[in-house]
Parts: C-alpha cells; sequence; structure tokens
C-alpha cells in the first residue's frame, strides 16, 4: 500500500500544464525575456509562454490576446507577482470567449513564433512578440480566503466587546473577554 501511495506521490509531482509528447517539440530554453530582446531570431520556433490576460479580443477567424508574460513554474503554471518580463499578441484561430479568457486570468500558451508587431501602451511605443497558438491551458481562478471569524476573539471589538455567543449570552464585556 505504502508503495503506491509513493508511486502517486511522485507522478502528480512531475505533472506538466501539457503532455510529455507535446513537450518534446517545444524549446523551453526560449523564455519571455529572451523573445522581447530579440523576437524575429526566434521566428518560426515553438514556444511555451504564460502569463495574465491583459485583454481578450474575438475578430473574424481567429482570437487575439494580449498577455502579461510570467516567468512559468517547473510544471508550467505562471508565478504569481508584481513582475513580468513583457506583454506578448497570442493569436489563436478558435473563438476564445472573451468571458471566460477574460483580464486577469492566468494561462499557459505552447505555440509558434510569427514575428513581431509595433503598438502603444498607452502612449509609449512598444514592440510586441507574436504567437500564434497552438495549445492552450486556462487555470482556475484564484480566490482570496478570508481568515475564519472567531466572535469570542478580543481584538475586532477592543474596547468595549460584546459576545453574543459567550456564556451568559449578551453579557458585555468592556475590557475584552477577560
Amino acid at each position: 500500500m505504502l508503495r503506491w501511495l509513493v508511486v502517486a506521490l511522485l507522478l502528480t509531482g512531475c505533472a506538466s500544464a501539457f503532455p510529455a509528447e507535446v513537450m518534446q517539440t517545444v524549446n523551453a530554453a526560449i523564455t519571455v525575456d529572451a523573445l522581447r530582446a530579440d523576437p524575429l531570431a526566434y521566428k518560426g520556433q515553438r514556444v511555451m509562454v504564460g502569463g495574465a490576460i491583459l485583454s481578450t479580443q474575438p475578430r473574424t477567424g481567429e482570437t487575439e490576446i494580449e498577455l502579461l508574460g510570467q516567468r512559468l513554474q517547473s510544471d508550467g503554471v505562471p508565478e504569481l507577482g508584481d513582475q513580468s518580463p513583457g506583454r506578448l499578441l497570442l493569436r489563436s484561430p478558435d473563438f476564445l470567449d472573451p468571458a471566460v479568457y477574460s483580464a486577469g486570468r492566468r494561462i499557459t500558451v505552447i505555440g509558434t513564433v510569427t514575428g513581431v508587431e509595433d503598438r502603444k501602451v498607452g502612449e509609449v511605443p512598444y514592440r510586441y512578440p507574436v504567437i500564434q497558438v497552438e495549445r492552450i491551458r486556462l487555470w482556475p481562478k484564484e480566490f482570496v480566503v478570508s481568515p475564519a471569524y472567531y466572535p469570542w476573539a478580543p481584538w475586532p471589538y477592543y474596547p468595549p466587546y460584546y459576545d453574543p455567543y459567550f456564556w451568559p449570552p449578551g453579557r458585555f464585556y468592556p475590557y475584552g473577554w477577560w
């Protein structure tokens, strides 16, 4: 029994965003930093990139996603945080609903570098590496779980403190619960 548990844990640790046979054709050495530095040097290469969606624009025959690139963890999940190596343009031949692929959602993509496109971010000119999407993985939404509410703890109401759950019911404690 213990042997099967160890095998299951090892296999879970080796999980990836995409199957191993797909990952064999990806040049994992190409990062968003390298793409931003010289996108034309990697034209035609298959890459894996990920990050947070900034916008999703469905168009005739394709969907364009503006992505805020983030470094990928070993399993392909984009890292959380404020650090970003730059923005990318992703083009998918499929219709990707903007309600599902909404701003802030994290994705990981395998695709081919097709070139570079000059646009503006606000008033600043910006060079976007363009990637033609072959596979896409949408990660679950993050949500914040607030700490449990303990009505008998003194810190939210100190002083005075009213505890409707403590015995005797409705007793008033002018300086906390002690």
